[in-house]
């Protein structure tokens, strides 16, 4: 069975309207995958919002939430308008589920996201790998990213399939290692090109598409998608380096909003 990747949002910090985004995209960051009757979406931002109201044939949505930092939760506050009957949503740690209550309840939000009898809440385990609810092949993994507050990456193993989530990670000499170690063998490594190397701030917690092509070659991934871009970024931009990171690896792609992958 195939697996269908969609790109619904592109951005980091926060969408980016007008004619010169319009190209690669100015929602923020969300990743379908669609697998038979699973759908998997990595963090749900205001991309998230093409999912709600539309036409989603699986039966099951999972939403696997790397950070509660809100260019990647957003698109929850529309969640109960999604058509999937079964919604599950994962996050790292214990205080999980509480932190999604203060962020998608009153007073910021009339409808409370935590209450609705379609959504099952799964506060997850940095490390340890699982299934995701109801399905037996679609094996999750995680690993802390270097983030400021935190951020976990994900690694989907399914149909003999990999897939790397890497977004909200900055690249350090002691971070590499086992950041090559997690992605190793991916099919896909989706990686967080927020800045350029000239444009890049130490402690932000994001990186460059040159350290994800480096990181791609270490893994030895297969494909790089590059995405997260800053707000900043315009189409003319991104194309320029789009050019140079495909002159060192034809296998790198940069993300644009309503491109689809399959695997």
């Amino acid at each position: 069975m195939k697996i269908k990747l969609s790109v619904l949002g592109v951005r980091g910090a926060l969408p980016a309207a007008g004619r010169q985004f319009m190209d690669y995209g100015g929602n923020t960051s969300c990743i379908l995958l669609e697998c038979g009757d699973e759908a998997l979406c990595f963090d749900a931002g205001s991309g998230f919002a093409d999912l709600c109201g539309g036409c989603l044939r699986a039966t099951r949505l999972h939403i696997l939430i790397s950070h509660l930092h809100i260019d990647h939760i957003m698109g929850l506050y529309l969640l109960s308008a999604s058509c999937a009957p079964e919604i599950h949503l994962y996050g790292g740690g214990e205080n999980f589920k509480k932190q999604l209550e203060t962020a998608m309840g009153r007073p910021y939000w009339p409808l409370e996201l935590c209450k609705s009898k379609r959504v099952t809440i799964h506060e997850i385990t940095d490390g340890k790998p699982f299934f995701l609810s109801g399905s037996d092949n679609i094996r999750i993994s995680t690993q802390q990213g270097n983030h400021p507050g935190g951020c976990l990456l994900y690694r989907a193993d399914l149909n003999g399939v990999r897939i790397t989530h890497a977004l909200d990670c900055e690249m350090e000499k002691d971070v590499f290692p086992r950041l090559a170690e997690f992605a190793k063998d991916s099919d896909l490594l989706i990686w967080d090109a927020n800045f350029t190397d000239a444009d890049k701030q130490p402690g932000w917690g994001h990186s460059t598409w040159d350290e994800g092509l480096t990181l791609g070659r270490a893994a030895g991934a297969k494909k790089i998608l590059m995405t997260h871009y800053s707000r900043d970024y315009t189409d003319s931009f991104l194309q320029r380096q789009e050019e140079l990171a495909q002159r060192e690896n034809s296998a790198c792609i940069f993300a644009r909003e309503g491109m689809v992958i399959e695997l």
